[in-house]
């Protein structure tokens, strides 16, 4: 008994994101540059983030490995292009208009391409408290430039796994996967808790630290419902395939309960960490969604039956019947039969509202603030303006 970890809350844990609305340098140009631990050529520089490699590509945008020379850090760095997300944005509107009417429409809010940007910012800015949510630490937004920057944690590790369809991954131990896999479930926990489902949990938006430790990454195409609304009510059906719950793949289905989408996507996940595969793959679309509403989920014989009696509740078709968070918490596999519970709702979760405006003022340009940057940035900036006057709160 007693393993459950607490979540400090104490000044010292408390994180802000940085928001900086001037790129004072940008530089495409080849560096040799000595840094810690990394030896070579950088591949540019932006602001004091000198740019290394391309680590990862995701939904809207490039990550890279950067390193940050005013506090000697390194840091992954999201690069949105927003020309690209303004094509991208008028052309999908436009498909979406002679779909439905014929005609075109060229009138358009011009930063409504951004609005997907600024959820998952003001998403981020909102969840940062929490030690098993990817890290949000500075957001460059110039409206001179065409990239928007987005600054997080490094995860050293990468992702948890890499599921690709008809390739088995290497398998994890049962042990090792309850580990990572009681982190996700207070990471969705917080989530759902402050009105958040993600809609996109699989192993590539689970990302592994150093020390070990799981963040929740990747909010692009998350859904925030009303605090009033114990749950969401989703129509929008587009998120990973591999992942999808039986009720997505359905035409007969219009509207979707967003936490047991969670569920499932997070039960895939489980399987794909004990199995090194998803329990439904066809390269196929179609077929692939036919298998998810139709077969059994076959398990191997080598995994434990607690270990299969939670999966099956996981990957219940029916989302009525399917299991809840609170549920996952208690079940004998998760915490070992008692031996290790876990932390309650109120030890792991914090309440605060996103509202409207958070949302539409998550990267706007012409106003630098800071609402949330680890402690220890605030105290160098501060020294910076005393004496250069060179940033402003």
């Amino acid at each position: 008994m007693g393993k459950a970890r607490r979540v400090s809350v104490s000044a010292g844990n408390y994180y802000h994101t940085k928001e900086t609305d001037s790129i004072y340098l940008k530089s495409d140009e080849q560096y040799n540059v000595s840094l810690p631990s990394l030896n070579g050529k950088i591949e540019g520089k932006v602001n004091q983030y000198y740019i290394i490699k391309e680590i990862d590509s995701g939904s809207y945008g490039r990550v890279y490995l950067v390193y940050d020379e005013i506090i000697n850090k390194y840091f992954a760095c999201k690069m949105i292009s927003k020309s690209r997300l303004k094509r991208n944005f008028r052309l999908s509107r436009l498909a979406r208009r002679r779909n439905i009417t014929g005609e075109e429409e060229e009138q358009y809010d011009p930063e409504e391409h951004l609005l997907q940007i600024k959820k998952e910012v003001a998403i981020l800015k909102n969840l940062t408290k929490h030690p098993n949510i990817v890290l949000l630490v500075e957001v460059l937004n110039d409206t001179r430039e065409d990239n928007i920057y987005l600054v997080f944690e490094l995860c050293e590790k990468g992702k948890l796994m890499d599921i690709q369809i008809n390739k088995k991954a290497e398998p994890y131990t049962e042990e090792k996967a309850r580990k990572y896999f009681r982190d996700v479930v207070l990471g969705l926990e917080y989530c759902h808790f402050k009105k958040i489902i993600h809609r996109d949990i699989k192993p590539d938006n689970i990302l592994v630290t150093a020390d070990d430790n799981i963040k929740i990454s990747d909010f692009g195409i998350s859904y925030i419902f009303n605090e009033d609304q114990e749950d969401a009510t989703i129509s929008n059906k587009n998120a990973s395939p591999l992942y999808l719950p039986p009720e997505a793949c359905s035409s007969d289905v219009p509207y979707m309960k967003g936490k047991a989408m969670d569920i499932w996507s997070l039960g895939v996940t489980l399987y794909a960490l004990v199995h090194g595969y998803c329990p439904f793959e066809d390269a196929d679309v179609i077929n692939l969604y036919k298998k998810i509403e139709n077969d059994p989920v076959v398990y191997s014989p080598t995994i434990s039956e607690d270990l299969k009696d939670l999966l099956s509740k996981l990957l219940q078709k029916d989302p009525e019947k399917r299991i809840t968070i609170q549920e996952i918490k208690r079940h004998p596999w998760v915490t070992e039969h008692d031996t290790n519970p876990m932390l309650s709702t109120e030890e792991n979760c914090i309440y605060e509202d996103i509202t409207d405006e958070e949302i539409e003022n998550s990267i706007q340009p012409g106003f630098m603030f800071v609402s949330k940057v680890n402690i220890k940035y605030i105290f160098f900036y501060s020294f910076l303006i005393k004496t250069n006057n060179i940033l402003k709160y």
